[in-house]
C-alpha cells in the first residue's frame, strides 16, 4: 500500500511538471488537455483516498504501538517491583547469613573449648580405667585359676564317683546274671526231677483229664524274662555265657517234654494272629504298618497245639 501511494504521487508530480514543458514545445488540443486533466483529477482522488487509508493505518498502528508500550511499561513496573522485592529478600538473606556466620563461629569456639575439656577428661579417665581394667583382668585370672583347680578336683571326684557307680552297676549286673544262672540251673534240676512223675501223671491224666501246665507256664515266663534281660545287658558283662547255656538247657528240657515258647517280638501283626493285643501309636512306623514291639507273656504250644495265648503290645503307624 505504501509503495503504491509513493508511485502515484510520483506520477502526479511528473505529469504536472511535464504538461507545461510539453505545451511549450508541442501544440496540444484542448480536448486532449481536458482528458489529461480528468485523468490527473482521478489520480488525485485515488491518491487522496490512499492517503486517507494510510492515515487510518497510521492511527491504528499508533494505537497498537501505544497499547504495546503501555503493556511493556506495566511489565517493566512489575519487574521493577519484583526486583525491589528480590533485593530486599537478598538483603535480608545476607543479614541472616552474617548472623548465622557469627553463630557458627561462636559454636566453633564453644565446640573447640568443650572438645579440649572432653579430651582432658577422657585422658584422665582412660588412665583410671586402664588401672581398673588391669586389676579386673588380674582378678579374673586368679578366679579362673581357682575355678580351674576346683573344676579339675570336682571332675576327678565326679569321675571317681561315676566309676564307682559303674562298678556298682556292673557288680549288680554280674550278681543278677549269676543269680539268673543259678536259678536256671535249679529250675532245670527241678524240671528234670519232675520229668518221670509228670510222664506218669500225664498217662493217668489222659485217662481222666487234661494235664496241668501251671509249672511249665511259670518256667516259660521265667525263661522269657531272663532272655530279655540277657539281651539288655552289655556284652562284656561276666557270666553271660553260662547264663545263656543254662537257658538253652532249660528250654531244651521243656522242648523235650513237648512244650514250645513262641516269641512274637518284631513280627508283623495281622488280624488272624491269635494274641491278646494292646495297640500303641508310633511315629517311627509308616501309616498302616503294625509291628509287635513287646511281648508281655509269650505264646506256649504243647505238642504243636497252642495252650496259652501271647499277651503283646502292637506299635501302629
Amino acid at each position: 500500500m505504501k509503495y503504491k501511494t509513493i508511485i502515484s504521487i510520483s506520477l502526479y508530480v511528473f505529469t504536472f511538471c511535464a504538461i507545461p514543458a510539453y505545451a511549450a514545445t508541442t501544440e496540444i488540443t484542448t480536448r486532449q488537455l481536458n482528458d489529461r486533466i480528468s485523468i490527473l483529477s482521478n489520480n488525485d482522488k485515488k491518491i487522496q483516498h490512499q492517503l486517507i487509508n494510510l492515515q487510518k493505518d497510521l492511527v491504528q498502528q499508533k494505537h497498537s504501538y501505544k497499547t504495546q508500550i503501555d503493556a511493556q511499561k506495566q511489565s517493566v513496573e512489575e519487574l521493577t517491583s519484583k526486583i525491589s522485592s528480590l533485593n530486599s529478600d537478598l538483603t535480608e538473606s545476607i543479614n541472616k547469613q552474617k548472623q548465622l556466620s557469627g553463630s557458627l563461629k561462636a559454636l566453633d569456639q564453644d565446640t573447640a573449648h568443650k572438645t579440649e575439656q572432653l579430651n582432658r577428661m577422657i585422658s584422665s579417665r582412660t588412665i583410671v580405667l586402664s588401672i581398673v581394667l588391669l586389676f579386673v583382668l588380674l582378678l579374673i585370672g586368679v578366679i579362673y585359676l581357682y575355678a580351674r583347680n576346683r573344676y579339675k578336683n570336682s571332675q576327678q571326684t565326679l569321675s571317681s564317683q561315676v566309676n564307682k557307680a559303674l562298678n556298682s552297676v556292673r557288680l549288680s549286673e554280674e550278681s543278677v546274671v549269676k543269680s539268673d544262672t543259678q536259678l536256671a540251673d535249679r529250675l532245670h534240676e527241678v524240671l528234670t526231677q519232675l520229668k518221670l512223675p509228670a510222664v506218669i501223671e500225664d498217662v493217668s491224666n489222659k485217662q481222666s483229664k487234661e494235664p496241668d501246665h501251671t509249672l511249665q507256664f511259670l518256667l516259660a515266663d521265667e525263661i522269657h524274662r531272663m532272655r530279655k534281660r540277657l539281651a539288655a545287658l552289655p556284652e562284656e558283662t561276666k557270666g553271660l555265657k553260662p547264663l545263656s547255656k543254662s537257658l538253652e538247657r532249660l528250654e531244651s528240657e521243656l522242648t523235650g517234654q513237648g512244650y514250645e515258647i513262641v516269641d512274637h517280638t518284631g513280627t508283623h501283626f495281622t488280624e488272624n494272629l491269635s494274641v491278646k493285643s494292646r495297640f500303641i501309636p508310633s511315629d517311627d512306623l509308616e501309616p498302616g504298618q503294625s509291628i509287635i514291639s513287646k511281648v508281655v507273656t509269650p505264646q506256649i504250644n504243647f505238642n504243636g497245639v497252642m495252650i496259652r495265648m501271647a499277651d503283646v503290645e502292637v506299635s501302629v503307624g
